[in-house]
């Protein structure tokens, strides 16, 4: 009886064994399989430029403001004071100018010295990596107020009451150079307006553009007549 209950247990297991193998479906195990591929797969090209788009610290606008108070000139990057410029005469606010004179993309600023009149001042560049302004040897070096030109030129102005002068500038690398002036004045022999052009070569030099001068001339003659 003993022998004949352990018979039937055993069928009974192997049959339990049987029926779960043949019920199995193959199609979970595939998608398992597929579900682990799938997360070990790199990651699509397009998933990786939107995560790093979403997470790029974008670069701080730099904005410049200055403050005059007395003989004091603060220099300010996002409203955080950078520099204080002190002078012992209180610079003229009419001539102080703001622009990108070393063409940089970053507004530099000159100060007037104490004879506003004379156009000649301080020229300070602000450097981003230093989060300071310097004075700027070569703009010092012209020492008086210029205004921006076209194609990236700086232009000085000088007028003596006889001669209109008009020097352009133009930065090669760190240097600042002279390229062309220009001098308009009243001629005492034929009492006619003169325009006279002047070029600058690589080493600064100074030679009249004939050229240049006949057609001015010609159109100053045609209009007076």
């Amino acid at each position: 009886m003993k022998k004949q209950l352990l018979i039937t247990a055993v069928i009974m297991c192997a049959s339990l064994f049987s029926c779960g193998k043949d019920n199995d479906d193959p199609e979970a195990h595939i998608r398992t399989e597929n579900f682990t591929v799938y997360t070990t797969s790199p990651v699509p090209q397009t998933a990786t430029q939107a995560f790093t788009e979403e997470f790029t610290a974008p670069t701080e606008e730099k904005r410049f403001s200055y403050a005059l108070n007395g003989t004091t000139v603060e220099l300010r990057i996002n409203d955080r004071l950078v520099k204080t410029l002190e002078y012992y005469y209180t610079p003229d606010e009419k001539y102080i100018s703001v622009a990108d004179f070393d063409f940089d993309g970053y507004q530099d600023i000159f100060i007037p010295y104490e004879n506003s009149y004379s156009g000649y001042g301080y020229y300070y560049c602000y450097l981003p990596e230093k989060n300071d302004f310097v004075q700027n040897d070569e703009l010092m070096e012209v020492n008086r107020l210029m205004k921006v030109g076209p194609d990236n030129t700086l232009v000085e102005e000088q007028d003596d009451g006889y001669i209109d002068r008009f020097i352009v500038y133009q930065w090669n690398g760190n240097k600042l150079r002279k390229i062309r002036k220009t001098e308009t004045y009243i001629s005492y022999n034929d009492e006619k307006k003169h325009t006279d052009i002047y070029i600058y070569d690589s080493k600064g030099n100074e030679s009249l553009d004939d050229t240049i001068i006949e057609e001015e001339t010609t159109e100053v003659t045609e209009v007076a007549q």
